[in-house]
C-alpha cells in the first residue's frame, strides 16, 4: 500500500484542481494560507546547527504567486549550506487549498490542504518528487488551528524516501502575533519538530523564530530557525 502512496495522492491531487499551487509552511509543514490572485510571496529561512560540525548552516527559499481560485504556483530552493548538505534541490510544485462544510460549520473554517513538488537535485541526484495531503480545522472560541496529513517524499528533499506524518499547530494571540509549532514523524532530513512564534511587521513582512528538534540524532542535530516573509 505505501509503494502505491505517491501514485494515489497525486492521482488526488490531479482531480482536485486542474491548476498548479505553492508551499507556504507554518515553519516546515505546509500551511492553510494561500497567496492572494496576482500577489507574490518570498521568504527566506535559515538554520543554525551550532552544536554541530557536520552542519553549521542551511537555507530554503520560497517563492509563491498567486493565481486565484485558492491556489499559488510555487518555486522552492532546498537545502543549500555550509558544509554542503546531501540533498539540496530546486523545487517546482503547488500547492491548494479547498475549503470544507456548509455555512453552519465555516466557523471551523475546515479546509483540505493538497500540494506537490518535483525536486530537481543540485548534486546530480536526478528528479524526485514531494507529495502530500492534510487538513485543517480552526477553533473560534481560541482562535485555534490545527493541521494533520500525510506526506510522501523522495531523497532529493528528505535524504532518502519516505512516508510520515505531519501536523502543525498555530494559536493566534492578536491579529499580529502567534505562537506556532510542527512537525513530521520519521528519521529524515525533515524529521523535525518546530516550535516558536510568527510577528507580522509593517510593510507585510512577517518574522518567525524557533527551536527545531530532531526525531533522531542520526540525522543531525537540534537547531535555531529564523525565517523573514514578504507579501507584495
Amino acid at each position: 500500500m505505501l509503494k502505491k502512496l505517491p501514485t494515489l495522492l497525486f492521482l488526488i491531487c490531479l482531480q482536485a484542481t486542474s491548476t498548479a499551487l505553492a508551499q507556504q509552511t507554518i515553519f516546515n509543514v505546509p500551511s492553510a494560507d494561500v497567496t492572494a490572485k496576482n500577489k507574490n510571496f518570498l521568504q527566506h529561512e535559515s538554520q543554525f546547527r551550532a552544536k554541530d560540525p557536520n552542519q553549521f548552516f542551511n537555507t530554503t527559499n520560497y517563492f509563491a504567486r498567486g493565481i486565484g481560485a485558492n491556489t499559488e504556483l510555487d518555486a522552492t530552493q532546498f537545502n543549500v549550506g555550509s558544509p554542503a548538505s546531501k540533498n539540496a534541490a530546486i523545487g517546482l510544485g503547488f500547492k491548494t487549498v479547498l475549503p470544507l462544510g456548509n455555512s453552519a460549520k465555516k466557523k471551523y473554517q475546515p479546509k483540505i490542504i493538497l500540494g506537490s513538488q518535483l525536486p530537481f537535485s543540485l548534486q546530480g541526484n536526478g528528479v524526485g518528487h514531494w507529495l502530500y495531503s492534510a487538513t485543517s480545522v480552526t477553533l473560534p472560541q481560541s482562535n485555534t488551528r490545527f493541521t494533520t496529513g500525510i506526506s510522501n517524499g523522495s531523497k532529493q528533499i528528505f535524504g532518502k524516501n519516505v512516508t510520515c506524518f505531519i501536523g502543525g499547530f498555530e494559536q493566534k494571540i492578536t491579529d499580529d502575533f502567534s505562537f506556532i509549532s510542527d512537525w513530521y514523524s520519521g528519521n529524515h532530513a525533515l524529521g523535525i519538530w518546530a516550535t516558536g512564534f510568527s510577528y507580522t511587521i509593517p510593510q507585510n513582512f512577517t518574522f518567525y523564530g524557533g527551536y527545531q528538534i530532531l526525531n533522531s540524532k542520526l540525522v543531525g542535530r537540534n537547531s535555531f530557525v529564523i525565517e523573514v516573509a514578504k507579501i507584495f
